[in-house]
């Protein structure tokens, strides 16, 4: 958020709500208050001094209440967010599997540990806490290509959202380029599975649009979508990704 740290708590909540892409009545209704309330509380008309009230509007908004109250207003630090922006892009310039180098299997985890950690990075990520989330991602995304050179048919959907929580957290980051690469080697991974290919597009549509790409990003998805759902060849309603980018 540019210039968060002088924001008002009111604001703040307005932005987030925006982000979360809820309108004043549905957020109102979410925490038991009035649109009015809601109003209110993000022109600073009425203040917010209660704690529970805080964490209550920080649960709805799916943040930690500290970005409320502007102390983790900034994904990280300059000096934090470069270090782990480097240690990501280690973890994604190693190559042992393709490498065959024994050192890979040193270390695997079951996969359902795999799955709740996946699972982790992606609450915290929704929480905002991206520190945490670059802290976790290095080891996560080692830890799921191991399980999918162990065994390629049960490990390949945690190693696509390995790669998927990591290229949302890059652009994040503002680090499109890493994304992409995060993003390209899920799509890679997903391929031949509709529905993962279909999840992998979210990110590369996310990756597509910070690069200024956007009309790539909407024929990327349009593809991953009638992949998943066919139009009905009887339908002469219903247009084909190509004529729907046309029209």
């Amino acid at each position: 958020m540019d210039s968060g740290d002088l924001l008002p708590v009111g604001r703040r909540v307005a932005y987030w709500r925006g982000r979360r892409k809820l309108s004043q009545q549905t957020f109102a209704d979410r925490l038991g208050k009035s649109k009015s309330w809601v109003d209110k509380v993000e022109r600073g008309v009425r203040s917010l001094d209660k704690v529970s009230t805080l964490e209550d509007i920080a649960a709805v908004l799916r943040i930690d209440t500290a970005v409320l109250l502007g102390r983790d207003a900034q994904p990280a630090t300059v000096t934090e967010r470069a270090d782990g922006v480097e240690r990501i892009r280690e973890a994604l310039s190693a190559y042992e599997i393709a490498l065959g180098r024994p050192a890979i299997r040193d270390v695997l985890l079951p996969a359902d540990r795999l799955v709740r950690d996946v699972e982790l990075a992606w609450i915290t990520f929704q929480h905002a806490r991206y520190p945490q989330v670059a802290a976790m991602i290095p080891k996560l995304v080692a830890a799921a290509q191991r399980a999918y050179a162990d065994d390629p048919g049960s490990g390949r959907a945690v190693l696509v959202e390995a790669y998927r929580v990591t290229a949302s957290l890059l652009v994040k980051l503002g680090e499109a380029e890493l994304a992409w690469l995060a993003a390209d080697r899920a799509m890679v991974t997903a391929t031949g599975d509709p529905v993962l290919v279909a999840a992998a597009t979210v990110q590369l549509g996310q990756v597509l649009r910070a690069s200024g790409r956007a009309w790539a990003a909407l024929s990327a998805a349009l593809a991953a979508a009638y992949r998943i759902a066919p139009p009905d060849p009887g339908d002469a309603g219903t247009a084909t990704p190509m004529q729907a980018g046309s029209a």
